[in-house]
């Protein structure tokens, strides 16, 4: 009975040590040598207030706050070779609002409680709000990134990995989106 118990044990630990080195044989491979990448959203249109950018459908960073994102300004983020897990992504869904004139005014009409506030007023207030943030138009897009992301600037960043990341240039005009990208030398 020790015996079994032994053998059980070990083949347990062969089983873990064995997925373990498949593991890190897999993660040395040459050609899936992680990249760094930056993105960049900016307007080209009206303020935008990004929902979601969900880089091949997984959840990913969303840059947009409550004000969003003024026209010709931006928001960065750049991720080091090892923050990613899944690679280069092949598509991305994208999720954006784009206040109108009416959804801003009315936005503009509701008073914030001040001082001590109790919680149905705030409840109040929070409802009024989102009653006028229906008025927001909200637009989404699912992109393919293999046209934009070719093998070739996969091969021109992976060169010089440790001066080199993929930049994603994410433009909105409105109701429509553009995605670019370059190798960008960040230092």
């Amino acid at each position: 009975m020790a015996q079994a118990k032994l053998w059980t044990r070990h083949s347990i630990i062969r089983v873990l040590m064995m997925g373990l080195l498949a593991t890190f044989l897999a993660s040395c491979r040459a050609d899936d040598k992680p990249i760094g990448m930056t993105l960049l959203f900016q307007s080209a249109g009206r303020p935008v207030g990004v929902r979601r950018f969900d880089p091949d459908g997984l959840q990913g960073p969303t840059p947009g706050g409550v004000r969003g994102m003024a026209p010709r300004g931006g928001a960065e983020m750049a991720f080091m070779p090892g923050d990613g897990k899944h690679g280069v992504p092949k598509f991305v869904d994208v999720v954006w609002a784009v206040p109108t004139p009416e959804s801003q005014q009315a936005v503009s009409k509701i008073e914030k409680p001040t001082g001590g506030v109790s919680k149905e007023q705030w409840d109040g207030y929070m409802a009024k709000l989102n009653e006028a943030y229906r008025l927001t138009p909200i637009y989404s897009r699912r992109i393919d990134l293999t046209s934009v992301v070719t093998p070739e600037l996969i091969t021109q960043v992976r060169a010089d990995r440790q001066n080199t990341q993929l930049k994603l240039i994410i433009t909105f005009n409105n109701e429509d989106v553009d995605i670019k990208a370059v190798a960008y030398k960040w230092r």
